[in-house]
């Protein structure tokens, strides 16, 4: 009997999971496994062990908030997080704060037994689960292996960057740590390879890739890209900074529309607004519009309006903001080496660059204004396609698939 077809019970240690604080950062990308699981009859508990630092370092977040996002490339928490236990759509979780003074530091013992208690007596009140599994590398790293010791289940750990930093934390404990896990789970295939030739071949390891919301996926069965007018209408999908290289995007178009014949519309926040909105007053071409930041699913009505969503950014961990302009049909540009690249497939289903080069986008924008409609109606069938294959569902079961024994 496949995995999928037996409810199991999963046990999920984060950092970070979907929030009901506003301002703490979080992010809802494992709560969307979550979510499918439960939906699929599976009991899921998320414990999310969230570092809290003295109040000083969020009143500095706010203040500056702009500026770390941009130089960090991440969101920096701007409010404290506070102990909860709530359900969100289906997933138990339960929420606490382990005191920190210094970020990107291991917690000291009395913090990870306090968060070992946590789960034990969750283990012993409602039932020992079949898995054990961590998203990001802390406080995983430090619980999940005593809890291998003690209940002798599978851990399961799915690192989120493609910068390792375990060892800057952990230091020489770090490879032996990740060693006594069942599976290493990595959010793109450079990532793996690269962990690869660092440090060890894992005895098994997966791609956790993400999925597209049936939001998005029924948007693109409503709607048809036909390209009949020429191409003009461009979008940009997440934060503005610097690593992302939004302002090279509208550099870019400014080489390939000389007469300002187009328009771009950046989707979301941050410090690099200004710098282009410095671009177009100095150049004056073209038609450029923010929306600031707005909920997920509120995007669909802007990606309705484009025919290209270009994001060339650098360090990108995986990208779900192409595949949700993918399930629209819309022509997806992404980085070379990074995150997408192999699920964007150069010519095929959508155009790869190299992260921030201005010229190989303008001649890639170039490209597609001369694309005839029936090749641009190809890939853009090619890219919803590919949309389908990792919806938020299929995803989720192949997740459970990669990471069940043998």
């Amino acid at each position: 009997m496949s995995i999928n077809s037996q409810s199991m019970k999963i046990y999920i240690i984060t950092p970070i999971y979907a929030s009901t604080t506003k301002g703490d950062g979080a992010t809802p990308l494992v709560h969307y496994f979550a979510r499918e699981w439960v939906r699929m009859g599976h009991d899921v508990t998320v414990f999310n062990f969230m570092a809290r630092f003295p109040r000083p370092y969020y009143w500095v977040g706010k203040m500056f908030q702009h500026q770390f996002n941009s130089r960090l490339g991440m969101l920096v928490p701007t409010h404290c997080p506070r102990d909860e236990d709530f359900v969100i759509e289906g997933v138990k979780v339960i929420r606490k704060t382990l005191i920190k003074y210094k970020p990107h530091t291991e917690y000291t013992h009395d913090k990870t037994e306090k968060a070992l208690d946590v789960v034990r007596n969750e283990c012993m009140k409602f039932g020992i689960p079949d898995y054990f599994i961590g998203h990001w590398d802390s406080p995983c790293m430090e619980i999940l292996p005593r809890l291998k010791q003690e209940f002798h289940k599978p851990i399961v750990l799915v690192l989120h960057s493609n910068q390792f930093s375990f060892e800057k934390r952990y230091g020489n404990k770090a490879k032996d740590a990740l060693k006594q896990f069942d599976v290493l789970g990595f959010r793109n295939r450079a990532a793996l390879q690269d962990f690869e030739s660092k440090y060890f071949k894992p005895a098994r390891s997966f791609i956790c890739y993400s999925g597209v919301s049936q939001a998005f996926l029924k948007a693109g069965e409503r709607i048809t890209k036909t390209f009949e007018e020429p191409i003009k209408n461009y979008i940009y999908t997440g934060s503005l900074i610097a690593r992302k290289h939004s302002v090279q995007l509208y550099e870019a178009l400014c080489m390939t529309y000389p007469s300002g014949d187009f328009t771009v519309k950046y989707v979301g926040d941050g410090a690099e607004r200004a710098n282009i909105e410095f671009k177009y007053a100095e150049r004056k071409l073209g038609k450029v519009e923010f929306t600031g930041r707005i909920p997920r699913d509120s995007v669909i009505s802007h990606l309705e309006q484009a025919d290209v969503f270009a994001m060339i950014s650098e360090g990108e961990i995986y990208g779900l903001v192409y595949l949700e302009a993918m399930a629209l049909g819309l022509i997806p540009i992404g980085s070379r080496n990074e995150g997408i690249d192999g699920v964007i497939v150069d010519g095929v289903n959508g155009f790869l660059c190299e992260a921030g080069n201005v010229n190989e986008l303008a001649s890639i924008f170039s490209k597609i204004k001369n694309m005839p409609q029936r090749q641009l109606l190809e890939m853009s069938k090619a890219a919803r396609k590919t949309a389908l294959e990792f919806s938020d569902v299929r995803v989720a079961e192949k997740y459970l698939e990669d990471i069940k024994e043998g």
